[in-house]
């Protein structure tokens, strides 16, 4: 379990801003250890091309877990934040 967000180095995408681990205490069964993926801000792209990148994010969702758990293990969900 992550009490304090964990930063994670190494992953890279055009649209990702910060990429962290956080624990989410409020499930009902048990905490889940979630994955957060923020995004750059729209501002710093055209809105046409936020849109294709949010796209490609989606696409590279599992790329991107698969590199995430090789540096950190296993999580159980992704959280992606847009700004």
């Amino acid at each position: 379990m992550y009490h304090v967000p964990e930063h994670i180095t190494g992953v890279c995408h055009p649209l990702i801003s910060d990429l962290y681990v956080k624990t989410d205490f409020h499930h009902k069964d048990k905490p889940q250890d979630v994955l957060v993926i923020n995004t750059k801000t729209k501002k710093e792209f055209e809105q046409e091309k936020f849109d294709d990148y949010l796209l490609d994010l989606l696409g590279d969702l599992d790329a991107l877990r698969s590199q995430a758990e090789s540096k950190i293990g296993k999580f159980d969900r992704i959280d992606i934040r847009t700004h």
